[in-house]
């Protein structure tokens, strides 16, 4: 292939060489053929021409050399008129970028693997997930910032945030939740970063979407990883360990679809999936082991995951049965997939009515 680019720089090469290489794998080499524009009558950096059965679509490719990790970098590159079916390659992509350009109608690659073309006449949509984290960070930005969501400390914030929708200020919320004030700070510079929050002049710190934010959350964040939760089975049956933990002195909280379903129900709602198993926290993973007799078991519908944010982030009692905050178990439900993350959707959608 040949071409002829107005940005002549040859990581830019690289990187248009890279994006046409994981075109030509979408749907088989054998179904499309890939042509470069050789003219310089564009605004974009690069045309392709990508040629698919019965059909061709115009991509209009603009080169950028660095990462964005930020929603205003995007924005100063997507405010150009379009035409044909825009794409920006770099070399990464952060999740705040890629939903601008998502938003923007636009398309993109980066090194690390994420893609979107999308595009309405013809209809094309190609997704691919890569990098949520930059693998090459700019070493101007400090090796303290923080990358991502997925930590305890964090979910801790993260919790308190979407719970009460804002905070006075990093001190307050760092007082509240029990976190260092340093580790609140970097949480909020993210959320700020990536436009989570409302411009107040750096004065009351107010969440913009709710909703939002936690599926935000959830792209970094998991019960299973974060908390490194365990699979298990119960050797005395599933209806005799949820009463084990009503009756027993095990500190607990239980989050999942068992949690959204006691929270639905307070509502009078029907939950949308009934409850299998049960997800666990707790401060000692082996006590809860001896009190509830489980048994080791990577198929086990018991999760069981070792935390100690309990006593201070506070837990609710719903029938009896002790359950984390619900935007919580919010975030631990919209990071699985299918019908538990559902589940995640349906108790989001009624805390977001119901400010519960």
């Amino acid at each position: 292939m040949f071409l002829v680019m107005r940005n002549s720089a040859e990581y830019g090469t690289t990187l248009l060489g890279g994006f046409a290489s994981a075109l030509s794998q979408v749907g088989g080499a054998t179904e499309q053929r890939l042509h470069m524009s050789t003219t310089r009558d564009t605004d974009f950096d690069a045309q392709l021409t990508w040629v698919l059965p019965g059909d061709a679509l115009r991509l209009d490719v603009e080169i950028k050399q660095a990462s964005l990790t930020s929603r205003n970098e995007v924005r100063r590159v997507v405010e150009r008129t379009k035409s044909g079916t825009p794409v920006l390659l770099a070399a990464f992509l952060s999740p705040a970028a890629r939903d601008e350009l998502r938003q923007a109608g636009w398309s993109y690659w980066d090194e690390t693997g994420n893609m979107l073309i999308q595009n309405r006449d013809p209809f094309v949509w190609v997704e691919r997930t890569g990098a949520s984290r930059n693998p090459s960070p700019d070493s101007t930005e400090g090796p303290r910032r923080l990358r991502s969501l997925k930590g305890q400390a964090a979910s801790v914030v993260l919790v308190k945030l979407l719970t009460e929708g804002r905070a006075a200020t990093v001190r307050e919320l760092s007082r509240e939740t029990g976190v260092g004030v340093a580790t609140v700070s970097r949480v909020i510079e993210l959320l700020r970063d990536e436009e989570f929050l409302n411009d107040t002049a750096r004065g009351p710190i107010v969440v913009s979407d709710i909703k939002r934010l936690a599926r935000r959350w959830a792209q970094d964040y998991s019960f299973t990883k974060t908390f490194k939760a365990r699979r298990y089975f119960s050797l005395l049956g599933e209806e005799i360990t949820l009463e084990r933990l009503r009756t027993g002195e095990l500190p607990y909280a239980v989050t999942g679809v068992q949690a959204a379903n006691q929270y639905l129900g307070a509502q009078g709602r029907i939950a949308s999936l009934p409850s299998r198993g049960a997800w666990i926290y707790t401060p000692d993973r082996e006590a809860a082991e001896r009190a509830l007799k489980l048994a080791a078991d990577p198929k086990g519908s018991i999760l069981v995951g070792e935390c100690d944010f309990l006593e201070q982030e506070g837990i609710r009692v719903l029938n009896g049965l002790r359950v984390v905050w619900p935007w919580r178990t919010v975030g631990d439900l919209l990071s699985t997939q299918g019908r538990t993350a559902a589940v995640g959707e349906e108790l989001a959608d009624a805390l977001e009515r119901e400010r519960i």
